[in-house]
């Protein structure tokens, strides 16, 4: 609530109100019939509102004893430090019921008294009205890009924004950006506080103008467009990319892609990039490009956030209009753990040779043997980032060939075997996948049975 103004008076004389006085000698057998104490004054219940929203007070409660008709004095006591509301904005229709519309947030303050025919007065009782707003956001749209011929008036039409409740709009047209050929100012929009503006550009260039509107509380976020004025040359075409929600693992030297970009004639471009927006807290800067003039401009960002960007590229005659990407950097504390998938469990089986030599038999070692395990089932679906991998064998009796490709080779080492006996042997090899922060693991199983076999 801000401090209460020099009280702004509104007398507002009423309808009549009779109300019964005991003014007679009660007859014997009546009943008692209470005293009438005065004039009361009763400013009715604290409401709420919202700007722009009509707001009726209610002082039908007060009373006056006489049958005369009542003298409302509404006060204005006071209202948010941004608002205009005074006495003078009180309608006097109805006295009992004046009304008003806030223009701003906060705590609106009236307080009422009540006279009657002989001047006596009642005490002032107080109302309060708290106006608060829901407001969504307004969205403004200035019209889309245009095109236009030098020293010809370009209109620049607004009326397609809008705000979620229906509000009435202020609007705000500026030059956002102009060419180093161009002497235009701000005092060259005409009418840039209406829906529809206007301004004649002096040079065969690009102009960026910019539209933001108002709902009376809360102002939208700018819309740009572009007029490119025609000189028989056809101006370039800027291609920043894709805007994109990137990972947690993405480096911090980001490189931009601006290799879509053309011209219609075929003419050499040449690049130049800029930071339109980042995150509170950032220190970015233009200075944060390596060289903002290549088409693959890296770019340091220093906080989790969304960076906002823009490209505009020359065909050695004209600027093109500009094209913004926008990409979103994540917190690496936000990065997903990928999933480790080591392949199915491998078998081999190997039948050696056994012989006998007076009724004693030897056998054949089991053989040295290779499986290819595969880990390319291994994934990171939430942030797609690229992988490494890293396969192991705690027994340390494998050979594994590529520990840390998605998939290798591993050989398992000979044993003895015995006639008639099935020898099994097996190994846990553990994948480990990692992406820049996190890691999970899988394992697979390998198992060699080796049968000695006797053929007489």
């Amino acid at each position: 609530m801000t401090l209460p103004r020099l009280p702004l008076l509104l007398v507002l004389v009423g309808f009549p109100v009779v109300l019964s006085c005991n003014v007679n000698d009660p007859k014997p057998g009546d009943s008692p019939v209470a005293t009438c104490a005065g004039p009361s004054a009763e400013a009715g219940p604290n409401q709420t509102g919202s700007p722009g929203s009509l707001v009726t007070l209610d002082g039908s409660g007060s009373a006056v004893c006489d049958g005369t008709t009542p003298v409302y004095v509404w006060t204005v006591e006071s209202v948010p430090t941004d608002s205009a509301v005074d006495a003078g904005d009180l309608s006097v229709a109805d006295p009992a019921h004046p009304t008003f519309t806030p223009d701003a947030v906060g705590a609106y303050v009236f307080s009422l008294t009540v006279s009657d025919s002989v001047g006596a007065t009642s005490q002032a009782d107080l109302v309060v009205v708290n106006v608060s707003s829901s407001s969504g956001k307004p969205i403004a749209n200035c019209g889309g890009n245009l095109s236009a011929e030098l020293n010809r008036r370009v209109d620049l039409d607004g009326s397609a924004s809008s705000d979620p409740e229906g509000a009435a709009l202020q609007y705000s047209w500026t030059l956002s950006a102009k060419p180093d050929c161009s002497a235009l100012t701000p005092a060259d929009i005409f009418n840039s506080t209406s829906a529809v503006a206007a301004f004649v550009p002096d040079c065969a260039a690009v102009f960026v103008v910019a539209l933001a509107v108002s709902d009376g509380e809360v102002w939208s976020d700018p819309a740009y467009c572009s007029v490119t004025v025609g000189s028989g040359n056809q101006a370039p075409v800027a291609d920043a990319g894709t805007s994109t929600a990137l990972s947690p693992c993405t480096e911090h030297h980001y490189e931009l892609d601006g290799y879509g970009s053309y011209d219609p004639e075929g003419a050499p471009l040449t690049y130049e990039w800029s930071l339109i927006s980042a995150p509170t807290g950032s220190t970015s800067s233009n200075a944060s490009f390596n060289d903002r003039t290549l088409p693959n401009a890296a770019f340091a960002w220093d906080i989790p956030g969304e960076y906002t960007f823009d490209l505009q590229v020359n065909d050695g005659t004209q600027d093109s209009p500009p094209d913004v990407v926008v990409l979103t950097f994540h917190d690496v504390a936000d990065n997903a753990i990928p999933i480790a998938n080591a392949g199915s469990d491998q078998s081999i089986t190997h039948e050696p040779d056994c012989s006998t030599a007076s009724y004693v038999f030897t056998c054949e070692d089991c053989p040295e043997e290779d499986v290819t395990l595969d880990g390319t089932a291994s994934d990171d679906p939430v942030d797609g980032d690229d992988l490494q991998f890293h396969w192991s064998d705690t027994s340390g009796e494998l050979t594994i060939e590529s520990p840390d490709s998605a998939t290798t080779r591993v050989v398992t080492p000979s044993f003895p075997s015995e006639r008639n006996v099935a020898t099994v042997r097996s190994w846990n090899v553990d994948l480990a996948v990692s992406d820049c922060a996190d890691t999970d693991t899988d394992s697979v199983t390998v198992t060699y049975t080796c049968t000695g076999t006797y053929s007489p």
